[in-house]
């Protein structure tokens, strides 16, 4: 009985005419293949070649797709050459389709470009023009750069475009540097300006003991040069001491480059610096003294203030000056006073500067 039951089923089967229908495989799909690529390290811009091919066991093939992880699609073709890609390590990825619109699995393959190489920047050209100047004058410094995030010129000029010019007025002999540079280093280059020497001239003149004296509040005129609030023979009696020096030597038109005046040959009478104050040398061009240059109220005209007594010859700026307007008014002398910020003190004995007789001295330098 149990051998009769497969036959019982099968002729049901069959009388229903409902025999199972064989399954169809599915495609197989295509296979891709990358042959070479040639070759898989270069430098920027250089030509890579790339080849490949692939199979379709149920067709044919007909497309394929060459493409970079960092560039995307590079190709629709079985093989082919770039020299675009960028720098890096490239994962290439390479697919084929048959006839019936399969694709396959990809395959891939890797490619390093370098690193692009940064030169360091290039100084075409830097020169000064002209390369020797006199002092005062001009000269042009002109320059070309190439590949420079930065381009500075020193002393003095600071920082400029690639290309360009700048004048200058250097002083003395002076060499610029041109500094270039980029992330992969820098570079300089120097141009030199000349500036001729001025010949130094120096003058050493002493003070004419006959135009130099004092004058006291009361108006008396005497010959020596003396400063202070007294003199031998009466007490607390107010003096301004006067120098005067010939520089009828010295032409017009040129430049005092420095002055210094030495007053340390004197005598000391008492505590001047003590009961007066600070002693004041000043500018004053009295011409012939008489008993109107005695000086009453404000001090002007200052050119150096002693708060001891002098020790060593005195030089300012405020001097070289007035000794400049001397030279350029063409006057023949130049003439201080002396004076202390307080007149007397009112102590009844001697409290004074006696200076030397024709010794004060005076140093002029200057240039043509």
């Amino acid at each position: 009985m149990k051998d009769l039951i497969p036959l019982l089923m099968l002729a049901v089967v069959f009388a229903a005419g409902c025999l199972p229908a064989a399954l169809t495989p599915p495609n197989e799909l295509p296979a891709a293949y990358i042959d070479s690529v040639s070759p898989s390290q270069v430098s920027p811009g250089e030509t890579v070649t790339l080849e490949g091919h692939g199979t379709a066991p149920a067709g044919s093939v007909v497309a394929y797709k060459w493409r970079s992880n960092i560039d995307g699609d590079l190709s629709t073709s079985a093989s082919f050459e770039t020299s675009s890609l960028s720098e890096g390590t490239h994962t290439i990825h390479f697919r084929v389709q048959d006839s019936n619109g399969d694709w396959s699995k990809g395959v891939s393959w890797h490619i390093t470009v370098l690193p692009r190489e940064i030169a360091k920047p290039i100084a075409n050209s830097f020169d000064a023009s002209p390369g020797s100047v006199a002092k005062g004058e001009s000269a042009t410094l002109r320059w070309d750069v190439s590949g420079a995030a930065t381009v500075s010129i020193d002393p003095g000029v600071g920082n400029v475009t690639l290309t360009g010019t700048r004048v200058v007025f250097p002083n003395t002999t002076t060499t610029y540097i041109l500094t270039a540079a980029n992330e992969a280093g820098s570079v300089t280059a120097m141009a030199e300006i000349k500036v001729a020497t001025v010949p130094m001239h120096t003058v050493e003149v002493f003070s004419i003991a006959a135009e130099d004296g004092h004058v006291t509040w009361e108006g008396q005129v005497g010959p020596e040069p003396n400063v202070g609030d007294t003199n031998p023979v009466r007490s607390d009696v107010a003096m301004q001491a006067f120098l005067s020096f010939d520089i009828s030597m010295i032409p017009s038109g040129v430049t005092v480059v420095s002055a210094f005046l030495d007053l340390t040959s004197y005598t000391t009478f008492g505590n001047p610096f003590v009961y007066l104050g600070t002693m004041r040398v000043c500018s004053d061009q009295y011409g012939v003294l008489d008993s109107d240059d005695f000086v009453i109220g404000p001090i002007t005209g200052t050119l150096y203030a002693y708060s001891r007594r002098p020790t060593e010859p005195l030089t300012s700026d405020l001097l070289n000056d007035a000794v400049q307007a001397q030279v350029e008014a063409g006057s023949e002398r130049f003439q201080i006073r002396l004076q202390f910020e307080k007149d007397t003190c009112f102590n009844l004995k001697p409290d004074y500067l006696a200076l030397a007789e024709g010794e004060a001295k005076l140093v002029i330098e200057y240039e043509d």
